[in-house]
């Protein structure tokens, strides 16, 4: 018997009146080869697919284990606008109707834009702010915002009622003369309206430990200017014309 070859088709095309001509030859080997080699790559393009879907996902949890590990991603640290809690409760509640988004740090201690602001109240029969941010930190939210320095400084030896209760790089409001009363203290903030935080037509004495810039203190938005805080100064009276009357400040370089 003679050798047997694989069987194979004819692809024709048909006119009427015409002969069909055949205008193609392919064995079932061809066929089946090719049919099983485009099966083949379309089974290695989703292999890559799913490859490249778990590296993506791989790399994401990396992403996001580092900003944790990084301080990165306070939201999910640090929960804004919490109950306060302890003696000055009620103050930090008020506070926080006034400006949302607070966290406290402390008894004493509540701060604001990722700790660029901090507002320190005296405690219970206490004339004058503590020094740093004072008794019952916060840890986990001091280390959170960054500001792990300022609760440090509450050890250290410092008069309270003093331009040293005023953090270095920061410019300082005072609802007391003297430096005593809350302290409301500042380190990027160029403008703002004092009523966002509680201290509207309440500031009295001030210190200015920013390294370049001078801050204006208004009765009003466009309205008298009542003093200007240049750089390493302070005045622990603003005197009787200007007492409790700023309603707004910016600043200048």
């Amino acid at each position: 018997m003679g050798t047997k070859h694989p069987r194979s088709f004819h692809l024709r095309l048909w006119w009427p009146g015409r002969n069909p001509m055949p205008v193609a030859r392919r064995s079932w080997a061809q066929a089946y080869g090719t049919r099983h080699s485009r099966r083949a790559a379309g089974h290695e393009e989703i292999g890559r697919h799913l490859m490249t879907r778990r590296l993506l996902a791989t790399l994401a949890a990396v992403a996001t284990t580092v900003l944790v590990a990084a301080g990165g991603a306070h939201a999910g640290v640090v929960a804004t606008d919490a109950t306060p809690t302890g003696p000055l409760a009620a103050e930090m509640a008020d506070a926080l109707e006034q400006q949302p988004g607070g966290v406290q740090l402390s008894d004493n201690a509540m701060a604001w834009d990722d700790g660029e602001v901090i507002v320190v109240w005296p405690s219970p029969g206490e004339d004058a702010s503590p020094v740093g941010l004072g008794d019952g930190v916060r840890a986990d939210a001091v280390e959170a915002l960054g500001v792990t320095e300022l609760a440090d400084l509450g050890g250290t030896v410092q008069p309270r009622g003093s331009t040293s209760t005023c953090p270095s790089g920061y410019y300082c409001f005072y609802t007391s003369t003297n430096f005593d009363g809350a302290r409301y203290q500042f380190t990027s903030t160029c403008s703002a309206f004092p009523s966002s935080y509680g201290f509207d037509n309440d500031a009295t004495s001030w210190v200015n430990k920013h390294a370049s810039r001078n801050y204006h203190a208004y009765d009003t938005l466009g309205g008298t200017r009542l003093w200007t805080m240049t750089p390493g100064t302070s005045d622990n009276y603003v005197g009787s014309s200007a007492d409790n009357r700023m309603s707004y400040w910016t600043c200048t370089s």
